[in-house]
């Protein structure tokens, strides 16, 4: 179901899956971006579960753009032993099924899924929830990397610009931004999350 055409949930954060996601792409244009791996990162019932958490590189036979290297360390030979990215989308539609997807500026794992077919639950965006935290408090804008907010947070940031590293520490953000909503408010269902993690 489109996450426009969803219904309202109303359930606890904890009551539902969420799956943290993170890939990294040959740019950071949406519309062009290519997948080149994919992290996720399950939180069931308030807490990171790695036991099916997963990683995967996507096979890339094209020109790799220079500016990119740098940023994701991922050269040709690496993804060289990558799956197709039919086989990396089966598994996503697999892991993503029935699952809130969160991201850290999810504009790109947005417009990938979309490209990709892989349907879920909605998008929580940890960025735009801290975003509209600061605003609610009047606090100035900050840094709003992954790595900067996590560290904000009291979240020890894993490898940056990786993409199974991003995920984990998104889901670990998670937790901390919907355990502080939790206590703020008495409770933090689900809608709370996707209102304001929507970018």
């Amino acid at each position: 179901m489109r996450s426009w055409l969803r219904r309202r949930d109303d359930r606890d954060w904890r009551d539902v899956e969420l799956l943290a996601l993170d890939f990294e792409t040959t740019t950071g244009e949406p519309r062009e971006a290519e997948p080149l791996s994919v992290g996720w990162v399950t939180v069931r019932h308030g807490r990171v579960h790695l036991a099916d958490a997963g990683y995967r590189l996507v096979a890339h036979d094209g020109h790799l753009p220079r500016a990119a290297l740098p940023i994701h360390g991922l050269l040709p030979t690496d993804l060289s032993g990558g799956g197709s990215l039919d086989d990396v989308a089966d598994r996503l539609r697999e892991v993503a099924r029935d699952r809130v997807v969160v991201a850290h500026g999810a504009w790109i794992e947005r417009a990938l899924l979309g490209r990709l077919g892989v349907g879920h639950t909605g998008v929580v965006d940890t960025m735009a929830i801290v975003r509209r935290l600061d605003e609610r408090d009047g606090g100035a804008p900050r840094a709003a990397s992954l790595n900067a907010t996590a560290r904000r947070f009291g979240v020890t940031p894993l490898r940056a610009h990786h993409a199974f590293g991003d995920a984990l520490t998104t889901a670990l953000l998670l937790v901390v931004l919907a355990t502080r909503l939790e206590r703020a408010r008495g409770r933090c269902p689900v809608d709370d999350l996707l209102r304001l993690g929507r970018t």
